[in-house]
């Protein structure tokens, strides 16, 4: 059966190909516009199932695109993305006929999971018969290493673990990320407790991991991590992660690097709660 079909317009090349490329690989066919006007020129030959649309472009930005996009298609589902400082306008988005919005960074996984929720609303108003790419159980992901290597092939998954080295900690003792021993780490076993300035901001089981950050920000650590049980980890250099990505596929390193800002929002998300708490805030208190 034909793909669904996703149009993604975006004035950011990067963000532009790594949305495109992502949604390729789960089984989508996609085109891609650098503004909205390149996007109506390309929607004169053919409609879509889905439109995925910056807020902020030149030439002719995502409100004014959306407008056009409705009169030439009332029942377009249009997902628009917009940073965090531009929320107001995503709700403008919406009141002016916009499905879903997506903050950026953009997590792989809710992308997905609101790409097939807006190609089934699709199916909802049409009436056609669903052909969704996406795997719905890339979106059940029983912990962090799981995320961060969503997508990746059981043989890749072999390979990149690999190229960590296993270590062992007693309880109570500080485990130490630098370049020497690997600034990444799965646990392997045990549970150990991240402090940011004596405040726990974190607590890791088996299967989770720390310190992906340093793929991309390799002077970024600004936490202590300790056992609090007997532990197992494995340790990654960022050198080792490198040059892992430099023998594979570009797609794979883009794939990684998506995983990689979903874990890092996750992450800041529940570290900053926790920091809210010790600071006097209470659970109620709106998040950022």
């Amino acid at each position: 059966m034909k793909p669904k079909t996703i149009m993604v317009v975006d004035d950011e090349q990067n963000i532009r190909e790594i949305i495109s490329e992502f949604l390729q690989e789960v089984g989508y066919s996609v085109n891609t516009a650098v503004d909205g006007l390149v996007a109506l020129d390309k929607l004169a030959h053919e409609e879509y199932d889905l439109y995925i649309i910056d807020v902020y472009m030149p030439r002719m930005g995502g409100l004014d695109l959306i407008v056009k996009i409705k009169e030439i298609q009332p029942l377009a589902v249009i997902i628009v993305t917009t940073g965090y400082s531009s929320i107001d306008i995503a709700v403008k988005a919406i009141r002016a006929g916009a499905f879903h919005y997506l903050t950026k960074p953009i997590q792989a996984e809710e992308l997905l999971k609101i790409v097939e929720s807006g190609l089934k609303h699709a199916v909802d108003l049409g009436g056609s018969s669903p052909t969704l790419g996406g795997d719905s159980s890339l979106l059940h992901l029983d912990n962090q290493s799981d995320l961060l290597l969503r997508g990746f092939t059981n043989d890749q998954i072999t390979d990149f673990k690999n190229i960590g080295s296993v270590h062992e900690y007693q309880f109570g003792e500080t485990i130490i990320l630098d370049e020497e021993r690997g600034s990444m780490i799965f646990v392997e076993s045990g549970r150990i407790n991240v402090f940011h300035n004596g405040a726990v901001v974190e607590t890791l089981k088996a299967g989770d991991s720390w310190g992906e950050e340093i793929f991309i920000l390799p002077d970024s650590a600004f936490t202590e991590i300790a056992a609090q049980s007997d532990v197992c980890v494995r340790h990654f250099k960022r050198k080792k992660i490198m040059e892992f990505f430099t023998y594979k596929e570009e797609i794979l390193s883009k794939r990684y690097t998506i995983n990689l800002v979903q874990c890092m929002y996750m992450k800041w998300r529940r570290s900053i709660f926790r920091i809210g708490l010790y600071s006097g805030f209470n659970a109620e208190t709106p998040s950022v």
